[in-house]
């Protein structure tokens, strides 16, 4: 339950629109919304390009294909025309106010891209840009607080300010199978590959406070990744009295995702999960089996 301070209410009814990259993996229920217009990214493999997506067969195939060939593919950000023509539609559908939500600025152009194209807006609408410093599950959650702040009542500022407590109190870890792709398209440098490769350990990643991508802690088993995903929790329960939800986005390795799941179950029967693919664009740099868990505090009551 969100309490709302009455200096922190809306003078006016404004009327909001959302805007989202397609890293988010937002749900079915709120990609339908008509006030949320979502930005696919793209891949490009070979001659071919791909729009991002959440569709289950699509993302296996794309992840069957992952595995099976040398060529990786490339990413690249939500076209610029597509974006212009959303924004022109928030205007003509009366829409006072855009909250945007990004994957991480330090990983991606989409932040200054989508930036950019706002400031030809500001004039028509209130416009809130939050980087994420994440993405996927963090994005996701961060749209459904939007909406809930909104409709509680709270004004841009606070919703603002809540929102980018989210997003520098969000932890995302992530274990990747192959970490060359990820050297290979800048994010991560090849330092991390080296551990992982010639020392044969298993580098855990994260988002730092800046959302770059860089080595957290490295161990050498899978068994001990799931222990140390563990304490994590453990972690983040401690700190955070309100609560928190757990996230698990992986590479196409469902059973190990949900072997995690039921080892922190075993400790916290009561714990919220969201667990799913990683999109093709994540995949991308992330590759197949890479296992990532979003740790997702709740709003300070």
């Amino acid at each position: 339950m969100i309490k709302i301070q009455p200096s922190h209410l809306k003078e006016i009814d404004m009327k909001t629109a959302y805007i989202i990259d397609s890293s988010s993996s937002i749900n079915e229920t709120l990609g339908n919304r008509s006030d949320v217009y979502v930005q696919n990214l793209e891949v490009t493999w070979g001659d071919a390009a791909y729009t991002d997506t959440t569709d289950l067969c699509l993302m296996k195939e794309f992840y069957q294909r992952l595995e099976s060939t040398e060529e990786l593919p490339k990413t690249s950000q939500p076209r610029q025309g597509k974006l212009s023509e959303s924004f022109e539609d928030i205007v003509q559908k009366g829409y006072d106010s855009v909250i945007i939500i990004t994957l991480a600025s330090a990983i991606s152009g989409t932040y200054n891209t989508f930036r950019m194209i706002s400031e030809h807006y500001q004039k028509s609408l209130d416009i809130r840009i939050i980087d994420s410093k994440g993405t996927s599950y963090v994005e996701e959650r961060l749209l459904e607080y939007a909406i809930e702040l909104n409709k509680a009542g709270f004004d841009l500022d606070t919703i603002e300010e809540k929102l980018n407590w989210f997003s520098e109190q969000a932890k995302i870890y992530v274990v990747i199978e192959d970490l060359n792709a990820i050297v290979k398209g800048g994010r991560l440098s090849s330092f991390g590959a080296f551990l992982g490769s010639t020392l044969k350990i298993r580098p855990i990643l994260h988002f730092d406070d800046e959302g770059k991508v860089e080595v957290f802690e490295k161990v050498r088993t899978t068994k001990k990744v799931y222990q140390r995903y563990l304490t994590l929790v453990d972690e983040a329960v401690a700190k955070y009295p309100d609560g928190i939800d757990l996230a698990l986005a992986h590479g196409d390795c469902e059973d190990s995702a949900l072997e995690v799941k039921e080892l922190i179950l075993e400790k916290y029967p009561e714990m919220s999960f969201r667990v799913g693919y990683l999109t093709p664009v994540l995949g991308t740099h992330g590759g197949k089996n890479s296992l990532g868990i979003g740790i997702l505090p709740k709003l300070p009551k």
